[in-house]
């Protein structure tokens, strides 16, 4: 059991390994470099295809190859990691993930051709990583529709969600950030889960963030701060909210719900932060209102 390869030349005589599949199961697929000295550098058409079983992929820096479908419908993969060496990207590669949402790219040429295929293979919401830049982007979902116009027999495409003008950002050389900031109030009323993440991940990461654009993203989580508690203490998210008990102004409500949720979810780390929080801004106030009764 293991990795199915077969050697090809390409048309500059150079040869190289395509990896054609996997024997037996597999969580985690770790491609090597290199097998018997020969640089590993394709992942084959439906190499991986209609695999239930695989969760984790990372390529090495020699991949330049993904193959048609090469990925397609691995219903349980959830992240992959992967290089900017890739030139060619075929259709396919990793259309009906329905739970991959991670994915890191190292770059070495800052290049984002990659980036832009695997958002364009894919219309769920995605989170990326570019390492050495240190950019932390989401994508929000989309849906592509056809709606059909019965009298004039024709039919119409629509674009539902956020999502598509987000991706339109990315090029092959890099990501527009400006305009990717300035799409934010699209994402409020379409997606407050997408929102939540492109906040906290352009202020914790602000690469190229104005400031005008980090006060909206500021001011959209004080003002859903609850919310946000919500959806980040169940995943035990610590460093996020930190990050949230670091900066922002929590209502003591929101406070006192998000110590329950806690509770309840069995999060202590969690809770220790939110009852550091709410040592520092709170206990001083309520006994400094309960001296003033006093005195009253």
């Amino acid at each position: 059991m293991g990795i199915c390869w077969e050697k090809c030349t390409d048309r500059r005589g150079k040869t190289y390994i395509e990896i054609t599949g996997y024997t037996g199961n597999i969580r985690t697929l770790c491609v090597p470099e290199e097998i018997d000295g020969i640089p590993v550098g394709s992942i084959g058409k439906n190499a991986f295809s209609g695999r239930h079983d695989l969760e984790h992929i990372e390529l090495p820096g020699t991949i330049e190859i993904l193959g048609r479908y090469a990925f397609y419908n691995c219903q349980n993969l959830k992240s992959m990691a992967l290089h900017d060496s890739v030139e060619d990207y075929y259709d396919g590669v990793i259309k009906q993930c329905e739970s991959l949402s991670e994915i890191t790219i190292y770059q070495e040429r800052g290049n984002y051709l990659i980036m832009k295929e695997l958002l364009a293979d894919n219309d769920r919401m995605l989170h990326f990583v570019v390492e050495p830049a240190g950019l932390f982007l989401t994508f929000p979902a989309y849906v592509y529709q056809f709606v059909e116009d019965v009298e004039a027999r024709v039919l119409h495409h629509k674009i539902e969600g956020s999502g598509y003008p987000y991706r339109e950002c990315v090029t092959r050389k890099g990501v527009d950030l400006l305009n990717y900031d300035r799409l934010f109030s699209q994402v409020i009323t379409d997606d407050y889960r997408a929102a939540v993440e492109i906040a906290l991940e352009r202020l914790m990461y602000p690469v190229e963030l104005e400031q005008s654009a980090g006060e909206i993203y500021g001011q959209y989580l004080e003002q859903n701060a609850g919310v946000v508690l919500q959806e980040l203490i169940p995943a035990g998210r610590l460093e996020e909210i930190r990050y949230l008990c670091d900066t922002l102004r929590i209502p003591q409500t929101e406070i006192a719900s998000a110590l329950q949720l806690a509770a309840k979810e069995q999060k202590p780390e969690a809770a220790a932060l939110l009852m550091e929080y709410q040592r520092k801004h709170f206990e001083r106030a309520d006994s400094q209102q309960a001296l003033s009764l006093e005195d009253w």
